[in-house]
């Protein structure tokens, strides 16, 4: 694992890059009713639906060597740090 642009590793920079460019509104609506609905920890709740989509959204490929490294990239990304930044854009500490 090495770090890409800041992040933990080239597949939390990749998946947070793609998020800004699609879906970043739709996260951003989540997390803000996740804070206003939770006391507590957020973060973690957060990162998990971050985690769910990115594995649901994943389109079903036949195992291959395709799938594999798919989904072995999913399983690197650090969804705990790409939460942390949503929220602090958002402007709530962490």
């Amino acid at each position: 694992m090495s770090e890409c642009n800041g992040w933990t590793n080239y597949e939390t920079w990749n998946y947070k890059l793609w998020l800004d460019n699609s879906q970043i509104n739709a996260i951003n609506e989540y997390a803000i009713k996740l804070v206003e609905k939770k006391d507590g920890d957020v973060l973690r709740p957060l990162a998990e639906e971050l985690k769910y989509q990115a594995q649901t959204n994943a389109p079903e490929l036949e195992p291959s060597f395709y799938s594999d490294i798919m989904n072995a990239s999913i399983r690197e990304v650090n969804f705990v740090e790409i939460a942390e930044s949503i929220l602090q854009d958002l402007g709530y500490k962490v």
